[in-house]
Protein backbone atom coordinates (compact mmCIF):
# COMPACT_ATOMS: atom_id res chain seq x y z
CA UNK A 1 0.00 0.00 0.00
CA UNK A 2 1.15 3.46 -0.71
CA UNK A 3 2.59 4.96 2.15
CA UNK A 4 0.91 8.00 3.70
CA UNK A 5 4.77 10.29 4.16
CA UNK A 6 4.53 9.38 0.13
CA UNK A 7 1.52 11.04 -0.36
CA UNK A 8 2.12 13.98 1.97
CA UNK A 9 5.45 14.68 0.48
CA UNK A 10 3.61 14.79 -3.52
CA UNK A 11 0.66 17.06 -1.56
CA UNK A 12 3.14 19.52 -0.02
CA UNK A 13 5.37 19.84 -3.26
CA UNK A 14 1.91 21.08 -4.94
CA UNK A 15 1.33 23.27 -2.19
CA UNK A 16 4.42 24.83 -2.11
CA UNK A 17 4.49 25.59 -5.79
CA UNK A 18 0.71 26.49 -6.55
CA UNK A 19 -0.37 27.30 -3.18
CA UNK A 20 -3.66 26.41 -1.78
CA UNK A 21 -6.27 27.82 -4.69
CA UNK A 22 -4.10 26.34 -7.25
CA UNK A 23 -3.75 23.17 -6.00
CA UNK A 24 -5.16 20.00 -7.66
CA UNK A 25 -5.23 16.91 -5.56
CA UNK A 26 -6.31 15.32 -9.18
CA UNK A 27 -2.67 17.02 -10.05
CA UNK A 28 -0.91 15.14 -7.24
CA UNK A 29 -2.60 12.15 -8.12
CA UNK A 30 -2.15 12.13 -12.16
CA UNK A 31 1.53 13.23 -11.74
CA UNK A 32 2.93 10.79 -8.93
CA UNK A 33 0.68 7.89 -9.58
CA UNK A 34 -1.71 7.97 -6.34
CA UNK A 35 -5.45 6.62 -6.85
CA UNK A 36 -7.60 9.10 -5.10
CA UNK A 37 -9.06 6.61 -2.87
CA UNK A 38 -5.93 6.03 -1.26
CA UNK A 39 -5.81 9.54 -0.29
CA UNK A 40 -8.82 9.84 1.02
CA UNK A 41 -8.31 6.66 2.79
CA UNK A 42 -6.25 8.81 4.77
CA UNK A 43 -7.37 12.64 4.66
CA UNK A 44 -10.79 14.04 4.57
CA UNK A 45 -10.35 16.38 1.77
CA UNK A 46 -8.04 19.02 0.27
CA UNK A 47 -8.55 21.42 3.07
CA UNK A 48 -6.95 18.48 5.72
CA UNK A 49 -4.21 18.29 3.60
CA UNK A 50 -3.08 21.74 3.56
CA UNK A 51 -3.72 22.07 7.00
CA UNK A 52 -1.16 19.43 7.92
CA UNK A 53 0.95 20.10 5.69
CA UNK A 54 1.16 23.94 6.59
CA UNK A 55 1.13 22.47 10.54
CA UNK A 56 4.29 20.25 9.67
CA UNK A 57 6.28 23.23 8.37
CA UNK A 58 5.65 25.82 11.17
CA UNK A 59 5.74 22.82 13.65
CA UNK A 60 9.33 22.27 11.79
CA UNK A 61 10.42 26.05 11.76
CA UNK A 62 9.66 26.97 14.99
CA UNK A 63 11.66 24.00 15.88
CA UNK A 64 14.68 25.21 14.13
CA UNK A 65 14.73 28.50 15.36
CA UNK A 66 14.25 27.54 18.84
CA UNK A 67 17.54 28.46 20.11
CA UNK A 68 18.30 31.34 18.16
CA UNK A 69 16.23 33.60 20.95
CA UNK A 70 19.02 32.85 23.74
CA UNK A 71 21.36 33.92 22.04
CA UNK A 72 23.72 36.25 23.20
CA UNK A 73 25.13 39.68 21.74
CA UNK A 74 24.33 43.69 20.86
CA UNK A 75 20.41 43.15 20.06
CA UNK A 76 21.12 44.20 16.46
CA UNK A 77 23.26 40.86 16.09
CA UNK A 78 20.90 38.84 17.66
CA UNK A 79 18.55 40.41 15.27
CA UNK A 80 20.14 39.58 11.92
CA UNK A 81 21.50 36.13 13.73
CA UNK A 82 17.53 35.25 13.89
CA UNK A 83 16.80 36.50 10.13
CA UNK A 84 19.41 34.46 9.10
CA UNK A 85 18.07 31.49 10.78
CA UNK A 86 14.38 31.89 9.34
CA UNK A 87 16.37 32.02 5.60
CA UNK A 88 18.40 28.78 6.50
CA UNK A 89 16.00 26.75 7.70
CA UNK A 90 14.21 27.41 3.50
CA UNK A 91 17.26 26.72 2.21
CA UNK A 92 18.29 23.81 3.70
CA UNK A 93 14.25 22.51 3.54
CA UNK A 94 12.80 24.39 0.28
CA UNK A 95 10.16 21.90 0.19
CA UNK A 96 8.13 24.37 3.36
CA UNK A 97 8.83 27.97 1.45
CA UNK A 98 6.07 28.05 -0.65
CA UNK A 99 4.03 26.68 1.96
CA UNK A 100 4.81 29.34 4.70
CA UNK A 101 4.42 32.20 2.17
CA UNK A 102 0.76 31.13 1.30
CA UNK A 103 0.40 31.07 4.76
CA UNK A 104 1.71 34.17 5.73
CA UNK A 105 1.17 36.01 2.87
CA UNK A 106 -2.39 34.63 1.35
CA UNK A 107 -3.75 32.31 3.55
CA UNK A 108 -7.53 30.81 2.50
CA UNK A 109 -10.24 32.53 4.43
CA UNK A 110 -12.06 30.10 5.03
CA UNK A 111 -8.95 28.27 7.12
CA UNK A 112 -7.91 31.11 8.59
CA UNK A 113 -8.57 30.49 12.33
CA UNK A 114 -7.38 26.66 11.87
CA UNK A 115 -4.26 28.21 10.46
CA UNK A 116 -3.67 30.77 13.15
CA UNK A 117 -3.83 28.29 15.91
CA UNK A 118 -1.02 26.39 13.78
CA UNK A 119 1.06 29.58 13.59
CA UNK A 120 0.82 30.15 17.16
CA UNK A 121 3.62 28.78 18.81
CA UNK A 122 6.04 30.23 15.71
CA UNK A 123 4.36 33.85 16.47
CA UNK A 124 4.44 33.49 19.92
CA UNK A 125 8.14 32.94 19.75
CA UNK A 126 9.02 35.88 17.29
CA UNK A 127 6.89 37.86 20.13
CA UNK A 128 9.63 36.15 22.56
CA UNK A 129 12.40 37.46 20.67
CA UNK A 130 11.14 40.70 20.14
CA UNK A 131 9.95 41.08 24.00
CA UNK A 132 13.79 40.11 24.35
CA UNK A 133 14.80 42.71 22.21
CA UNK A 134 13.14 45.41 24.28
CA UNK A 135 13.99 44.35 27.39
CA UNK A 136 17.90 44.57 26.56
CA UNK A 137 17.84 48.29 26.68
CA UNK A 138 15.71 51.36 28.29
CA UNK A 139 12.63 52.40 26.73
CA UNK A 140 11.27 55.50 26.15
CA UNK A 141 9.01 57.11 29.24
CA UNK A 142 5.17 56.30 28.33
CA UNK A 143 6.33 53.18 26.11
CA UNK A 144 5.96 49.57 27.15
CA UNK A 145 7.43 46.16 25.82
CA UNK A 146 3.75 45.28 25.18
CA UNK A 147 2.38 48.25 23.33
CA UNK A 148 5.65 47.91 21.14
CA UNK A 149 4.47 44.42 20.54
CA UNK A 150 1.44 44.82 20.14
CA UNK A 151 1.97 47.67 17.52
CA UNK A 152 3.91 45.56 16.00
CA UNK A 153 2.18 42.61 15.29
CA UNK A 154 -0.67 44.96 13.63
CA UNK A 155 1.71 46.51 11.59
CA UNK A 156 3.59 43.45 10.28
CA UNK A 157 -0.36 42.24 9.54
CA UNK A 158 -0.40 45.27 7.08
CA UNK A 159 2.61 44.99 5.73
CA UNK A 160 2.56 40.76 5.33
CA UNK A 161 -1.02 41.68 3.02
CA UNK A 162 0.97 44.82 1.11
CA UNK A 163 3.97 42.30 0.18
CA UNK A 164 2.13 40.00 -1.30
CA UNK A 165 0.08 42.36 -3.27
CA UNK A 166 2.97 44.26 -4.02
CA UNK A 167 6.04 42.22 -4.29
CA UNK A 168 5.38 38.64 -4.11
CA UNK A 169 4.37 38.29 -7.72
CA UNK A 170 7.55 39.97 -9.17
CA UNK A 171 9.50 37.55 -7.76
CA UNK A 172 10.38 33.83 -7.38
CA UNK A 173 9.24 32.44 -4.01
CA UNK A 174 13.03 32.33 -2.82
CA UNK A 175 13.67 35.74 -3.82
CA UNK A 176 10.00 36.41 -2.37
CA UNK A 177 11.05 35.11 0.96
CA UNK A 178 14.70 37.21 1.11
CA UNK A 179 12.78 40.41 0.35
CA UNK A 180 10.37 39.85 3.06
CA UNK A 181 12.67 38.56 5.25
CA UNK A 182 14.98 41.84 4.29
CA UNK A 183 11.89 44.44 4.62
CA UNK A 184 10.98 42.59 7.86
CA UNK A 185 14.22 43.28 9.74
CA UNK A 186 14.19 46.92 8.13
CA UNK A 187 10.77 47.36 9.61
CA UNK A 188 12.03 46.06 13.65
CA UNK A 189 14.84 48.06 13.37
CA UNK A 190 13.53 51.45 12.21
CA UNK A 191 11.04 50.23 15.53
CA UNK A 192 13.63 49.66 17.70
CA UNK A 193 15.77 52.92 16.84
CA UNK A 194 13.82 54.91 14.87
CA UNK A 195 15.02 56.96 10.88
CA UNK A 196 17.11 59.31 12.56
CA UNK A 197 20.86 59.30 12.09
CA UNK A 198 22.39 60.22 16.04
Amino acid sequence: MLSRQRILEAVLREFSQKGYEGASLNTVCAENGISKGIVYHYFKDKDELYLFCAADCFEKLTAYLKGTAEAAGHPEERLRGYFDARLRFFAEAPAYLGIFLDVVLYPPAHLAEKLSEIRRPFDQQNIAILTALLKSAPLREGVTVSAVVEDFRMYMDYFNARFWTVLSEANTPRQALREHEERCHRQLGILLYGVWEK
